[in-house]
């Protein structure tokens, strides 16, 4: 899938996603910190606009979304987690083939999802199907620093994206031990083609993972 070396395909990524459907909410903190970061910064654009959420899940971000505007479009590769998802409309898809026709929305908006699939075929599929900006919240390089996951490059994906306005800010996963371990479990995210370190291992020794957090690249990018 592109330079991001993994070897785990969108079924498969999907089936964790779907497991984790029920329990997601409830652990996925660092995830609902990032919604909250983004739409702060730049919701101000989505008012009563037609929005596409790409990598929606159980809908994060669409929730807050349909707050700004009714017409709120999720798409996502996991059935399950689709249909916990208040979108009004929902479609099962990858995000590197939007099954949409060019300029099918104002905006598109993706939070904690591209880093699960080539951001190289899914950043210009969403600026293809929007006609107004892209909004973004990425995890990249440097996120959970030592377990080998590889998070995009964010040089890369600056380069490909031009944004009008970004940053990059660590947002920290509260759980250690054990329940460090059963956030992976419970968001859908324990998939690691480049693992590093065993689960034993992170108990045993839990400073081999330099950082318990994610590099979120926050951005916006407008279209006209």
């Amino acid at each position: 899938m592109g330079d991001t070396f993994r070897r785990i395909s969108p079924r498969e990524i999907g089936r964790e996603f779907s497991r984790a459907s029920k329990s997601y909410r409830a652990w996925a903190v660092p995830q609902r910190r990032a919604v909250e970061k983004l739409l702060s910064a730049f919701g101000g654009y989505l008012f009563n606009k037609e929005i596409l959420d790409v990598g929606a899940g159980v809908g994060l971000l669409t929730e807050r979304l349909l707050e700004l505007t009714p017409s709120v479009s999720a798409c996502d590769i996991s059935f399950k987690s689709l249909k916990e998802n208040p979108a009004p409309r929902k479609v099962l898809c990858n995000a590197e083939r939007l099954p949409f026709k060019s300029g099918s929305f104002d905006w598109s908006v993706s939070s904690f999802a591209l880093h699960w699939c080539d951001w190289k075929r899914a950043l210009p599929e969403m600026e293809r199907v929007s006609r107004e900006g892209l909004l973004l919240a990425l995890p990249v390089k440097g996120s959970l620093e030592g377990i080998g996951f590889p998070f995009p490059p964010p040089e890369g994906v600056l380069k490909l994206l031009k944004p009008n306005l970004y940053w990059v800010e660590d947002l920290e996963i509260p759980f250690r031990g054990r329940d460090f371990l059963l956030f992976f479990k419970r968001t859908g995210t324990g998939k690691n083609p480049n693992k590093l370190l065993s689960a034993f291992e992170i108990l045993k020794n839990p400073d081999r993972v330099s950082f318990y957090g994610f590099k979120v690249l926050f951005a916006v990018k407008f279209l006209k």
